[in-house]
C-alpha cells in the first residue's frame, strides 16, 4: 500500500490538533502546576505550524509564509523547552529563548529573500530542531526526580531520537544531487516521523503529570498516615453503616488497652467501650444530623473494665463512597477527678487533705503566694501550714527548681493560648529545702482551676520522692558493680583460659610428639588417640566458656553438617570405657539396625549433649550398669541414657533444666557434683538443634532415664570426607635441596618451648629457643631467623612489644632481614587476633596447637616442601577364604580389632569376605554396628576351633 505526502500531511495535521487539544485539557485539569499551558501552547503552535506547512507541499505559497511557518514550529520547540524547566521547578524569565527565536525568525527571514538557498532554510530549520529537541532531552536528563526516572528517561529517549532524525535530515539536504528539492523519501520519512515523535511526547508529557501527581498523592498520604499515628490522643476511623473500627491509632491502643489487631474489624459494642449505651445513640444522631461532634463527654471503659472520662469530636466523611467517621478522644480523667475534688464539700475536702501524707496546695499566680497548705507540710519541709503561706515559693526551693518553676508559670500565664483549667497536668520533679537545710526530693503535679470566686488558681500535689531516688542512686550504683563484676568476670575467664591452655598444650604437643614414634603398639596408638580426643574435647569445653558472653547474648548458631552417627556412638563409648570400668559399672551401647549412618545435625552441640548425660550417668551411680541406645522413630533419632543410679524426686524433675539446679542429686563417692549448669546448657543445645530433651525416674533408687529426640535429616548419601589422621599422613623432615632454615623460640614456658623445639628439631630447622622479650631480640639481631615463634605474655618484654621493635629496627637498619613473626598465645578472645595483627605479627596459633598448625604456617609463610610418610597398611594375606575356611593372619587381625573396639578396622576386616561369604559378613556387620564385640569374639573362637583340625597351609 502506497500512502502520498497528503494523506501524511493530513494525519500529522489531524494528530497535532488531537494532541494540542489533550495538553490543553491537561493544562486546564492542572491549572496550579507551572509548565503546562507552555506545552499546550506549544503543541498548539506546533498543530498551526506544520498545518501551513501541509499548505506548501499542496500549493504554491510565498516563501514568506515557509518562514513563518518554520518560525512558529521553532517557537513551539522553544516553549516546550521552557515549560519542561517550569515544570521541574526552574525560575520562569524566558529572555534568551524569546532572543533566540527572534534570532532563528529572522535568519529565515534573511534566507527566504535570497535567490537558490533553499537548502540553507532546510539545513538551518533541521539544525534548529535537532539542537532544541537536544537541549530538552538533556534538560530531562537532569531533573531531580529518581522517582520519576522512567518516564523521564522515555521523554528524553523521544526527544533524542527526533534531534538524531533532523541531524540526518539536514546531512541528507546537502548529499542532494538538487540543492533546490528534497526527496519524497524524506519528507515522507519527516511526516512519519513527526507523527511518532510528538504522539510519543505528548503521551510521555501525560504520564509524566499523571506520574507527578500520583507520587504527590503518595507523599500526602504519608505525611497523612504520620500525623495520624503521631497523634497523642486516640484517633479512629470508623464505618458509619456498622460501626466497624477501620483504622486507629497508637493513642487508641494507649487510651484502651486493646492492640490494633484486636480492634480493626471490631465495633464498639463488641468491644464494650462504651459505658452508656445512651450516650452512643447521642452520638449516632449528632452525626446523621450534623455531620459532626464536638467534644462530647462520655465514659470510656478500657478493656481492664477501668473507666476513664474522654471528651469524643467526630467528623462525617466519604471514603470511595462510603459513609465514615473520623473520630478523637481525648481522655479527661485526671482533669475531671481534679474538677470533682474540687466541688466536693470543704468539711470532706479538708479531711482528705489534712490525713493525706502528700501534700496539697494552692498557688495563686497572680499575686504570687500560697493560699493553702494541707497540714503535711510540716512533715515535708519543716514548716506548719500556717508558716509555709507565708513564704514565698523561693524560699523553700533551690535556686534552680525555683528558676524551673518560675519559667514555667510564666509561659503558661503569657502563652498558653485558650483556657489554663483546660491544660493538661504538670508535672515535675523539684528540690525543696527543708527548715533544718538538707535538700528534699519532691515531684508535683499541678493543674490551673478556678475558685469559688472564680480566680485563676494553681492546685497542686507534692509527694516525697527521696527515698524513690536514694533507690535510683542506689540501683545505678549496684548497676555500675555489676558491669565491673562482669568486666571482671570477663577477665578471670581469659586468665583462667591462658592458665588451662598452657598446661593443655603440653599435654596435646606430646601426644603428638608421641604418636610419630614407629615403636607403638596399635593398643598404645589407640590410648594416644583417646588422650588426644580427650583433649580436644576439654578445648572445645575453654572455648565455649570463653563464649560465655555470647550464649548468654542468645547468638549461639545452629551450624548443621553431614554427620556420621556411628562413629560418634563409637567415640563416646570409648571416652567413658576406662570411666565406667574405674567404677565397675558396665557401660551398655547400642545401636538399632535402622539408625541410618549419616544425618545432618550440629555434631558439636550434639556430643557435648550426649557427653553431659553419660557424664552425670555415671557421676551418680555407684553400682549396676549405664545404657546409651540409640533407636529411630517416626522420622525423630532418639538417644535414651538410662542408669541404675540414685535417681531423682519427682519434684525436682519439674526444676532440672533450670540453670544452677542440683537438687538432691548426691552419692556416697559424688562429693563434687558440679554448679548446675551442665543440664541447663544440654536443655537449650537440644531445642537449639530442633530437638528436645526430657527426664524420667520413678524416685529415689530407681535410676533415671534421658530421653533426647532430635529430627531425622538424612539429605546425603555419602560418608563425608573425614580429614586425615596423623597417623595416616606425617611429616617426616624438609625435603632435600632447600635451605636450613633458622627458627627462634621465644617462650617462657619451658614445657611449651620444648615440644616446639623437638618438632621444629625433627622437621630439619636449625632452631634456638629463649625465655623472655630481651633475649628474643639480641638473639634476632645476631642470628637472624626467618621465624620467630614468639608467645604474647612474657617477663620483661611482652611479645607485641618485641614484634613492634623488630619491625622499627628493620625499617631503620635496611641490612637486617625482616624475620616472619608468629604470635603464640593461650589467651584467646574475639580481640586477640585483631591485637597481633596491629602489633605487626604476620600469623596467629592459639594454644594448645597441633604440629599440622605449625606445618601449615611454615608452609604458607616460606614455601617449603616436607617429605610425608606414606602410610604402612596392615598386610593381609592375598587369599582370605579358602575351602577349609578363613585363613589365621585374618582371624587373628579380626581377634585383636574387636578387642580394642577398633571400629574402622572391624569395617575394613569385614569388607574382605563380603563376596566370598555375604552371609558370615552380613552377620558380623550386624554385631559391629551394634558395637556388640563380644559376639564377634565368639564368633571367632568357634571358627578357630573348627579350622584347628583342618589347618590352612
Amino acid at each position: 500500500m502506497v500512502v502520498d505526502l497528503l494523506t501524511l500531511s493530513i494525519a500529522l495535521n489531524l494528530a497535532n490538533f488531537l494532541q494540542a487539544s489533550a495538553l490543553i485539557g491537561l493544562a486546564i485539569a492542572n491549572r496550579g502546576r507551572p509548565g503546562l499551558r507552555c506545552w499546550a501552547a506549544a503543541m498548539s503552535l506546533l498543530a498551526i505550524g506544520l498545518t501551513i506547512t501541509s499548505f506548501r507541499d499542496v500549493a504554491d505559497v510565498p516563501l514568506v509564509i515557509n518562514t513563518v511557518s518554520n518560525g512558529i514550529v521553532g517557537a513551539c520547540m522553544l516553549l516546550l523547552y521552557h515549560g519542561i524547566k517550569r515544570f521541574f521547578g526552574e525560575p520562569g524569565r524566558p529572555y534568551h529563548l524569546l532572543m533566540i527565536g527572534v534570532l532563528f525568525f529572522v535568519a529565515n527571514l534573511i534566507l527566504a529573500f535570497t535567490d537558490d538557498t533553499p537548502p540553507l532554510r532546510r539545513v538551518l530549520f533541521s539544525t534548529f530542531l535537532a539542537l532544541s529537541s537536544l537541549l530538552i532531552a538533556i534538560r530531562l536528563l537532569q531533573a531531580p526526580r529518581p522517582d520519576l526516572r522512567t518516564i523521564i528517561v522515555f521523554l528524553a529517549t523521544v526527544f533524542g531520537v527526533n534531534a538524531i532524525f533532523f541531524v540526518l535530515r539536514g546531512l541528507a539536504v546537502v548529499s542532494e544531487p538538487n540543492w533546490l528539492f528534497i526527496s519524497p523519501a524524506w519528507q515522507t520519512a519527516t511526516y512519519l516521523v513527526s507523527i511518532a515523535t510528538t504522539t510519543l511526547w505528548t503521551f510521555g508529557l501525560i504520564l509524566l503529570v499523571n506520574q507527578t501527581l500520583a507520587v504527590e498523592q503518595r507523599e500526602t498520604l504519608d505525611q497523612l498516615e504520620q500525623i495520624f499515628n503521631a497523634q497523642p490522643d486516640a484517633v479512629l476511623l470508623s464505618r458509619l453503616s456498622d460501626g466497624v473500627f477501620v483504622k486507629v491509632n497508637h493513642g487508641f491502643t494507649v487510651i484502651s488497652g486493646y492492640t490494633a489487631e484486636e480492634v480493626i474489624g471490631k465495633d464498639a459494642l463488641t468491644l464494650n467501650i462504651w459505658y452508656s449505651r445512651e450516650d452512643r445513640r447521642r452520638w449516632a444522631e449528632i452525626i446523621q444530623r450534623d455531620g459532626a461532634c464536638r467534644s462530647m463527654e462520655f465514659q470510656f471503659r478500657r478493656r481492664t473494665g477501668e473507666l476513664r472520662t474522654c471528651l469524643l469530636s467526630s467528623q462525617k466523611l466519604l471514603i470511595q463512597g462510603v459513609p465514615h467517621a473520623i473520630s478523637i478522644v481525648h481522655d479527661i480523667t485526671e482533669r475531671k477527678q481534679i474538677e470533682a475534688t474540687l466541688q466536693r464539700s470543704e468539711a470532706r475536702y479538708r479531711l482528705i487533705a489534712e490525713n493525706t501524707t502528700d501534700v496539697i496546695w494552692l498557688f495563686n499566680p497572680l499575686a504570687m503566694r500560697f493560699t493553702f497548705f494541707s497540714p503535711s507540710i510540716h512533715k515535708l519541709i519543716g514548716y506548719s501550714a500556717a508558716e509555709a503561706q507565708e513564704m514565698s515559693f523561693t524560699d523553700f526551693l533551690t535556686t534552680e527548681s525555683a528558676k524551673h518553676i518560675h519559667l514555667a508559670l510564666q509561659y503558661m500565664l503569657n502563652h498558653w493560648e485558650g483556657d489554663l483549667t483546660t491544660a493538661p497536668p504538670w508535672v515535675a520533679e523539684i528540690d525543696l529545702i527543708h527548715r533544718d537545710g538538707h535538700v528534699v526530693q519532691a515531684e508535683i503535679i499541678t493543674s490551673f482551676v478556678r475558685d469559688e470566686e472564680q480566680r485563676l488558681m494553681v492546685l497542686g500535689v507534692a509527694r516525697d520522692i527521696t527515698a524513690r531516688k536514694q533507690a535510683e542512686v542506689a540501683l545505678r550504683i549496684a548497676r555500675q558493680q555489676a558491669e565491673a563484676a562482669n568486666r571482671a568476670k570477663s577477665a578471670f575467664l581469659a586468665n583462667v583460659s591462658h592458665e588451662l591452655r598452657t598446661p593443655l598444650h603440653a599435654v596435646l604437643g606430646f601426644a603428638q610428639l608421641l604418636a610419630n614414634d614407629n615403636n607403638l603398639t596399635t593398643t598404645q596408638h589407640e590410648y594416644l588417640a583417646i588422650i588426644n580426643r580427650s583433649g580436644e574435647h576439654l578445648l572445645r569445653l575453654i572455648n565455649e566458656v570463653l563464649d560465655l558472653a555470647k550464649i548468654e547474648a542468645g547468638r549461639y548458631t545452629y551450624n548443621a553438617a553431614p554427620l556420621n552417627v556411628r562413629q560418634l556412638i563409637e567415640d563416646i563409648q570409648l571416652l567413658f570405657r576406662n570411666r565406667a570400668e574405674a567404677k565397675q559399672l558396665h557401660l551398655n551401647v547400642t545401636c538399632a539396625s535402622n539408625v541410618p549412618t549419616l544425618i545432618i545435625s550440629d555434631e558439636a552441640k550434639l556430643r557435648q549433649i550426649l557427653i553431659n548425660l553419660l557424664n552425670n550417668a555415671i557421676k551418680f551411680t555407684d553400682a549396676g550398669s549405664v545404657h546409651l541406645h540409640v533407636i529411630c522413630e517416626e522420622q525423630r533419632l532418639l538417644f535414651t541414657v538410662e542408669d541404675t543410679g540414685i535417681g531423682i524426686p519427682p519434684l525436682d524433675q519439674q526444676k532440672l533444666f533450670q540453670p544452677f539446679f542440683q537438687g538432691q542429686q548426691t552419692g556416697e563417692s559424688n562429693t563434687n557434683v558440679g554448679v548446675g549448669l551442665g543440664l541447663s546448657i544440654s536443655y537449650e543445645l537440644a531445642r537449639l538443634i530442633g530437638g528436645d530433651l526430657s527426664v524420667f525416674s520413678e524416685g529415689r533408687g530407681c535410676g533415671t532415664r534421658f530421653t533426647l529426640a532430635i529430627p531425622l535429616n538424612t539429605a546425603i548419601t555419602t560418608l563425608p570426607t573425614s580429614p586425615i589422621e596423623p597417623e595416616q599422613r606425617r611429616v617426616i623432615r624438609l625435603r632435600d635441596g632447600q635451605p636450613v632454615y633458622r627458627m627462634l623460640i621465644a617462650d617462657d614456658q619451658p614445657t611449651n618451648a620444648l615440644f616446639l623445639v623437638a618438632l621444629l628439631h625433627r622437621l630439619g630447622f636449625a632452631v634456638q629457643s629463649v625465655a623472655d622479650g630481651q633475649a628474643a631480640i639480641e638473639i634476632w639481631r645476631s642470628w637472624q631467623p626467618h621465624i620467630i615463634w614468639i608467645d604474647i605474655r612474657m617477663p620483661k618484654l611482652d611479645g607485641f612489644t618485641v614484634t613492634r621493635r623488630i619491625r622499627e629496627m628493620c625499617a631503620h637498619e635496611p641490612g637486617m632481614m625482616r624475620p616472619f613473626i608468629v604470635a603464640l598465645s593461650a589467651h584467646v578472645l574475639e580481640d586477640t587476633a585483631k591485637l597481633v595483627a596491629d602489633a605487626g605479627c604476620d600469623h596467629f596459633i592459639a594454644k594448645p596447637f597441633r604440629e599440622d598448625d605449625v606445618v601449615h604456617t611454615i608452609e604458607q609463610l616460606l614455601h617449603v616442601e616436607f617429605e610425608y610418610a606414606v602410610p604402612i597398611s596392615n598386610q593381609l594375606p592375598t587369599t582370605i577364604v579358602t575351602d577349609n575356611g578363613y585363613h589365621p593372619e585374618w582371624c587373628k587381625a579380626l581377634q585383636q580389632a574387636a578387642q580394642e573396639a577398633n571400629f574402622r578396622r572391624l569395617q575394613e576386616l569385614v569388607q574382605c569376605i563380603e563376596r566370598e561369604r555375604p552371609a558370615d559378613a552380613t552377620l558380623l556387620r550386624q554385631w559391629i554396628e551394634t558395637f556388640d564385640y563380644q559376639s564377634v569374639l565368639a564368633w571367632i573362637d568357634n571358627v578357630t576351633t573348627s579350622q584347628a583340625v583342618n589347618p590352612i597351609g
